[in-house]
């Protein structure tokens, strides 16, 4: 999929999108509801929908790529330099998933150490949350292709461009979801759950959606910005500041005076931690572009 995105290909990322989740679902209802495999049928049905989307992966690169030429650059694959910049790239991103996880799961553990109706409420609003980001993703999947072209071609004003247009898109799609869940609560937790006690409790807290979808939008977008720019440290050391100081400190004192609203509180100055951080960075890519492309202006 990263190969795919690289080359602007978005149409081919869907298409193993849809393979992997349709076969994952198709194979959930047969594995779990026809044949009672439960748990390891959950298991079953996911690793085999992975391998279907590698193969058709695999299938879609050789009809780019026929096998004689895969042949010929596949020597060039071990390359030293590339191959430590990948890990480098990798192991900072692996650092900042760690630092995004941790941060979800701190959310989680508060939740259920207020009670299960808190643990299910705050439960179900993340569920709006993981929705609305399938939607932004795709904003910073597009993002991320985009940035890494106009990196290549060595393009100031494209990138500006990009991340005011790309900015605009998310902030707006965010906020929309944001809106729609908070005017109509009822409805569209009523598709999760039955319990009208749960679904009134979220009433009281549905409002949090604004700044965790507005600033979260903001904050994938640049995510997916930097990443286009394989820029692996400023994302490793933004996540963990966000995690350190933007939320962890917050989350104590939800944990101290027992509010679900200070942990909600928590969340939203994560995400607002994360826009701040990232988006000081933004002007520093446009010098450092300028800079690198000096050179080549003299000659």
């Amino acid at each position: 999929m990263g190969w795919f995105l690289g080359r602007e290909q978005g149409g081919k990322v869907f298409l193993l999108s849809a393979v992997s989740n349709g076969s994952n679902v198709i194979l959930d209802y047969f594995f779990i509801r026809q044949w009672g495999w439960e748990s390891a049928g959950a298991g079953a049905a996911t690793a085999l929908s992975q391998y279907l989307m590698l193969l058709i992966g695999l299938l879609l690169v050789a009809w780019e790529k026929p096998f004689p030429q895969i042949k010929i650059l596949a020597g060039r694959i071990l390359n030293r330099e590339a191959l430590k910049a990948s890990f480098l790239l990798n192991t900072n991103i692996l650092i900042r998933t760690f630092a995004l996880i941790s941060t979800f799961a701190l959310f989680t553990n508060l939740s259920s150490a207020f009670g299960i109706m808190v643990l299910t409420t705050n439960t179900l609003l993340m569920q709006a949350v993981t929705l609305s980001v399938y939607f932004l993703d795709g904003l910073a999947f597009a993002t991320e292709s985009l940035a890494g072209s106009y990196k290549g071609e060595g393009s100031k004003q494209q990138l500006i461009r990009l991340v005011k247009l790309s900015g605009s898109l998310s902030l707006g799609m965010g906020l929309g979801l944001a809106i729609i869940f908070v005017l109509i609560p009822g409805f569209v937790f009523g598709l999760l759950t039955n319990h009208s006690d749960v679904i009134s409790g979220i009433d009281h807290y549905v409002f949090w959606l604004l700044p965790v979808l507005g600033l979260g939008s903001i904050a994938f977008m640049l995510d997916g910005y930097f990443l286009g720019l394989t820029e692996g440290r400023i994302l490793r050391d933004c996540a963990l500041i966000a995690t350190l100081v933007g939320c962890i400190a917050m989350a104590i004192n939800a944990w101290q005076f027992h509010s679900s609203h200070l942990l909600w509180l928590a969340l939203s100055l994560f995400m607002g931690t994360r826009v701040l951080t990232l988006g000081l960075k933004v002007p520093l890519t446009w010098d450092k572009l300028s800079v690198s492309r000096e050179p080549e202006i003299g000659k």
